[in-house]
């Protein structure tokens, strides 16, 4: 085989390679989280798409979302980083949906936490059934 047959089969091999996508990614997730048929292409979207601020919420961003498969369940982390110098005290629920949209779970109980001034903290909570196969979380302020 010449030179140039071969180069020109290695670059077409390289190139069918590349166009395979992620395939660590199964469809209709982003990030190892459930996304439907949103169109997600970055993590900002995804914390965006799977957050909801009751009221407003000042000083506290969602600097990461996590999502894995465990054992049937779905399980969830969520980075908070409280930008202010102060102690900040909010509060967070879980609205878990089922493969169609609908409430798959009773609503969660508030769950109160405080965040030490400039710090990260770890929200980690799993799905209380198969069911819920889906998700949002609920951030609310508790200093206003």
């Amino acid at each position: 085989m010449n030179l140039p047959v071969f180069a020109s089969i290695l670059i077409a091999s390289i190139a069918v390679a590349g166009c395979g996508g992620n395939k660590n990614e199964n469809p209709g997730f982003a990030y190892g989280c459930p996304i439907g048929d949103k169109k997600i292409s970055s993590k900002e979207e995804l914390i965006k798409a799977k957050l909801e601020i009751a009221g407003s919420l000042s000083n506290i961003e969602v600097e990461d979302l996590r999502c894995s498969d465990r054992a049937g369940g779905l399980h969830i982390d969520v980075d908070l980083r409280n930008e202010s110098s102060n102690a900040r005290r909010i509060a967070y629920r879980l609205r878990w949906l089922d493969r169609d949209g609908m409430r798959a779970w009773d609503d969660e109980a508030w769950k109160p936490v405080m965040i030490s001034g400039k710090t990260l903290y770890t929200l980690t909570t799993t799905s209380p059934s198969q069911d819920a196969t889906d998700f949002r979380v609920v951030l609310m302020d508790q200093d206003k």
